[in-house]
């Protein structure tokens, strides 16, 4: 009973939350600042602004695994219009077993800086083993050349494929590939009025100055961050063009 106590304590936002304080301290974890208060709410897994969210918007959501959770509460509550992308294996075949509503469309495809076609590394666990859920276009150092060819497409492609004019919300937790697919987005039209991002400062190779750089290019560009989890990862960032259109 006690371990189970303490496992519920260890995913308490509270415990996160000192967890993240320490880490920023001893400069484990970038000292980010929530940059706007607006009314937000908690869909599962992500916060959002709910009142910047419209009957018919469209959704991306890039990296699913096998969590759709937030995907259904969006289209219930919003009848927003979803497309979810996750190229490997496990989350395709995952997905067809699923009955899923109207709103929901999914193609395996990965988000890239550049069109074409990829090999997709699955990442080493802290254990050692590969993992069977998560791919990276980066391999480790350890790592045997096993993995996948996937298609992968920029934002702009995507949209342009799908008949898309714009994208007004952006959710992506896609194993550190969310820097130079942020970096492409940033170089092209593509300015969604909310983004729901992950970022992986934590894996070998990135660090936090990676996630700094980031946010600063997207704060250059006028997002601001307005929720940021009580693990200190994902970030819900709105851009300013969408604020001065809801006051």
């Amino acid at each position: 009973m006690g371990s189970k106590v303490w496992k519920k304590f260890e995913q308490s936002d509270g415990f996160r939350r000192l967890k993240l304080k320490f880490k920023r301290i001893v400069g484990k974890e970038p000292d980010l600042k929530i940059d706007i208060q607006l009314n937000t709410q908690n869909y599962p897994g992500w916060t959002l602004v709910p009142e910047l969210i419209s009957e018919n918007d469209v959704v991306y959501s890039i990296g699913i695994c096998d969590d759709i959770a937030f995907d259904l509460e969006i289209i219930e509550q919003k009848k927003v219009k979803l497309f979810a992308f996750d190229p490997t294996p496990y989350s395709v075949d995952w997905i067809n077993k699923q009955a899923l509503p109207s709103g929901f469309q999914f193609f395996p495809w990965a988000a890239s800086d550049k069109d074409g076609t990829f090999f997709f590394y699955p990442r080493i666990k802290k254990s050692g083993k590969t993992s069977e859920t998560m791919y990276t276009f980066h391999k480790q150092e350890e790592q045997r050349d096993d993995g996948i060819s996937v298609d992968a497409f920029t934002l702009e492609s995507m949209a342009k494929q799908l008949g898309h004019q714009k994208i007004d919300v952006l959710k992506m937790d896609i194993e550190g590939a969310e820097y130079d697919v942020l970096e492409n987005m940033l170089n092209s039209p593509i300015r969604p009025k909310l983004l729901l991002i992950e970022f992986h400062h934590r894996f070998k190779g990135i660090g936090k100055d990676k996630t700094v750089n980031t946010v600063n290019s997207l704060r250059k560009e006028g997002y601001l961050i307005a929720d940021i989890s009580a693990t200190g990862r994902e970030i819900c960032f709105v851009h300013k063009n969408a604020i001065v259109k809801m006051s």
